[in-house]
C-alpha cells in the first residue's frame, strides 16, 4: 500500500472515531454539570446477533442492519437520562452491553447502505433518521416478525394508526406517573405476539425528531463490548 493510500485510510478511520468516551455517561451521575440517571429497560434478545437500530414506527420494516454482528444472546439495555434544567428529563444515550470488558475506543456503526465513504469532514456522521420521536434496537430476525405483525395490524385496521391504536397503551404502562395524562411513557420493551422472546426495545429520542449516530464500544482486544445511540442532547 502506497503512502497516499495509507494516509487516506488513516483519515477515513479517524472520521469513524466517536467525539467522546461514551462510558462516561454510564459511570457517572453527572456530565457537563447536568445530573444523569440510569434507567434499565430489560434484556434485548439477539438470536442472530445482527442488530437493527432505527425509528420503529417509520422505518423498522425495511431498515438495514449494521454490518458487524455480536454473539447471539440476551443483553441489557440502559438509558442515560439527562435531567436538563429547561427541558426536563431527556434520553441522551441508550446502550446495549455485550460484555464486562471496558471500551477503550468507540467507532461509528455502519451498514451496507451507510458507509464510511459518506464521511468527508470532521464532525460528519451516518446514523438513522427519526420522524416519530422514537428509536429502537432489535435483532434482524425480530425485524422480520415485526413486519408481519405490522402488516396484520393494518389488514385488521386499514384506517388505524399503530401508535395511537396500539402502542400508546403499551407505552403508558411504563409512565412514571400513570395518573398524569401528560406522562405518556418514554420506553417500551415489546415482545412480538406469538413469538418466544423476540423483542423490540423502543425509547424516546432525546429532543425528538432528527438524525442520530450509533457507535460500537471496543475493548482492548478490539472485541465489541457496547453499542450506543447518541441522541445529541449534549453538544459533543
Amino acid at each position: 500500500m502506497g503512502f497516499l493510500q495509507r494516509l487516506f485510510g488513516e483519515k477515513k478511520n479517524a472520521l469513524l472515531d466517536a467525539p467522546v468516551d461514551y462510558s462516561l455517561f454510564f459511570s457517572s451521575n453527572q456530565y457537563d454539570g447536568i445530573e444523569l440517571k440510569h434507567l434499565e429497560l430489560g434484556d434485548l434478545f439477539l438470536p442472530t446477533g445482527k442488530i437493527v437500530a432505527c425509528d420503529p414506527l417509520v422505518f423498522l420494516r425495511d431498515w438495514e442492519p449494521f454490518n458487524k454482528n455480536v454473539n447471539p444472546g440476551k443483553y441489557p439495555v440502559t438509558v442515560c437520562v439527562a435531567k436538563t434544567e429547561n427541558s426536563g428529563d431527556r434520553y441522551a444515550v441508550v446502550q446495549v452491553k455485550f460484555s464486562y470488558g471496558e471500551p477503550v475506543k468507540w467507532k461509528m456503526a455502519l451498514s451496507d447502505d451507510r458507509k464510511a465513504e459518506e464521511l468527508k469532514n470532521p464532525g460528519d456522521y451516518v446514523g438513522f433518521p427519526v420522524d416519530a420521536g422514537l428509536g429502537c434496537f432489535c435483532d434482524f430476525e425480530t425485524q422480520k416478525l415485526y413486519k408481519q405483525f405490522e402488516e396484520k395490524f393494518y389488514i385488521s385496521n386499514p384506517e388505524g394508526n399503530i401508535y395511537d391504536d396500539y402502542f400508546a397503551a403499551e407505552f403508558k404502562n411504563n409512565a412514571e406517573d400513570k395518573e398524569d395524562p401528560n406522562d405518556i411513557g418514554d420506553w417500551l420493551n415489546y415482545n412480538i405476539p406469538d413469538s418466544e422472546d423476540m423483542n423490540v426495545i423502543m425509547f424516546h429520542s432525546g429532543y425528538g425528531d432528527g438524525y442520530y449516530p450509533c457507535y460500537w464500544g471496543l475493548d482492548k482486544s478490539d472485541n465489541i463490548c457496547r453499542l450506543i445511540v447518541d441522541f445529541m442532547v449534549f453538544d459533543l
